[in-house]
């Protein structure tokens, strides 16, 4: 006997499970007895894993496909900070060039690293900058700064070693030197490296060592000011 198929309408003998035309399953319902009408094959239910997942809805704060990435908290944004940290760099360089100023450089480096937080902070009034973050672009202002005073001070050296102050300036801390000390083997000794310094290659090694000091210098004084900048700007406001 034969039945047709509740999917494709094929007649399937009732020996067969499945339809061979559509491959769909033949259940079969057998009715109570003295219950008269055509047994039709039950639908079988769809199984929950075939059902096509639910849209996803994007929560705040979590990243799609297809999406930017967001900033990672403490990430700082380079492309922002840089301008700031020039400016208070070179500033803290032409204030650190001028004879009676510069007494002041290591104050001068301070405020540059602070100044920079600040510049940086106003971009992005949202972001929480840290002491370490601080530390960062206040280490950058103060690179910065390095570069534009060591181009000062080493174009300085130049001219005035070419013009012959610098060897009367070497004579007259000579002359110092030894009214300050009678003995003779010191005296030797401070002649002696004078001298070495007016030749080329003292003065050469004598302006490296002079801007290994000043890059020490301009760099963690800088980022001690960059970290003081994050303690004092690095909070976001909150109104009430």
């Amino acid at each position: 006997m034969e039945h047709p198929c509740y999917r494709c309408q094929t007649e399937i003998p009732e020996s067969v499970a499945f339809c061979p035309h559509c491959g769909a399953p033949q259940i079969r319902v057998i009715p109570p007895e003295g219950e008269s009408g055509t047994t039709q094959p039950s639908v079988p239910e769809v199984p929950p894993n075939v059902l096509p997942p639910p849209p996803s809805i994007a929560q705040p704060g979590t990243w799609t496909a297809g999406a930017p990435y967001p900033p990672q908290p403490g990430a700082i944004r380079w492309e922002l900070a840089w301008k700031g940290a020039l400016l208070c760099g070179i500033g803290a360089a032409l204030l650190t060039a001028i004879p009676i100023v510069s007494t002041g450089c290591c104050l001068w480096t301070l405020g540059a690293g602070a100044l920079s937080v600040s510049f940086y902070r106003r971009q992005l009034p949202d972001m929480v900058v840290t002491p370490g973050m601080g530390m960062k672009v206040g280490a950058l202002a103060g690179l910065f700064g390095f570069v534009v005073s060591a181009l000062v001070t080493t174009v300085s050296f130049v001219a005035l070693r070419s013009s012959g102050d610098f060897r009367r300036a070497m004579e007259q801390q000579i002359r110092r030197q030894m009214s300050a000390n009678p003995d003779p083997k010191v005296q030797q000794m401070i002649q002696n490296m004078m001298d070495w310094m007016s030749t080329p290659q003292g003065a050469a090694t004598l302006i490296v060592l002079i801007l290994l000091v000043m890059g020490v210098v301009f760099v963690l004084f800088s980022a001690a000011g960059g970290a003081l900048g994050a303690s004092l700007f690095g909070r976001r406001r909150e109104f009430r």
